[in-house]
């Protein structure tokens, strides 16, 4: 719904889900970012001495974790371990967005 002043979105199911998750992370300390990336770019090789959470809200990312190629479509949820090598690229039309989070130190 949209009028002159506002524009009416509604949530889906699993977006109402994600912010949940996404509050209870807040909750607990985390550091969440939202980010989007188009297609064709890429975050190199790195890795983290803590745990990683992907929460992926649209479009498609790829991951590469050690030597494993996974594909995350909107509303899947990766959870990467301390040390764990890895990058991500986005191959895909429409690029994607996604809440990046970090524990608390």
């Amino acid at each position: 719904m949209q009028g002159r002043y506002y524009n009416i979105q509604r949530a889906t199911q699993a977006q109402i889900q994600h912010l949940k998750y996404v509050k209870e992370l807040l909750l607990q300390g985390y550091k969440v970012f939202e980010v989007e990336q188009a297609k064709g770019d890429l975050i190199p090789y790195h890795s983290h001495s803590h745990k990683e959470i992907i929460i992926v809200t649209s479009g498609k990312l790829r991951m590469i974790v050690e030597e494993n190629i996974i594909d995350l479509d909107e509303g899947e949820i990766i959870t990467i371990e301390p040390w764990a090598i890895h990058l991500s690229c986005y191959p895909f039309d429409g690029g994607s967005s996604f809440y990046l989070c970090f524990p608390p130190k």
